[in-house]
């Protein structure tokens, strides 16, 4: 049965950095679409005022990891069983919902 949960770890794993990349992807040309099309600033200074945002996003970003982690679902509530299925549909979810 442990076998079980590692495998599920790793489709998690796979998934999450999936996930990443395809969000931040899409923030990054949300940003740079705009900014290149008015021409604002050389494409240079676009390219890393974009850079700077999502490094400071991704290390400020804990109060939303928080709301993530207990603003749902209590976790404490459920067996590791449990858990492990929640994390994964809702992962599978995520893909198939936003990311395709």
């Amino acid at each position: 049965m442990e076998k079980v949960y590692l495998i599920i770890v790793g489709i998690l794993l796979i998934l999450a950095i999936s996930d990443l990349i395809v969000g931040v992807s899409n923030d990054a040309v949300n940003f740079l679409n705009s900014a290149i099309g008015s021409r604002v600033a050389p494409l240079r200074v676009i390219l890393i005022i974009a850079t700077l945002g999502i490094l400071i996003g991704a290390t400020f970003s804990s109060g939303m990891m928080e709301v993530a982690r207990k603003g749902i679902f209590n976790p404490g509530e459920f067996f590791f069983s449990d858990l492990m299925i929640i994390f994964l549909a809702v992962m599978i979810t995520d893909i198939l919902l936003l990311d395709l």
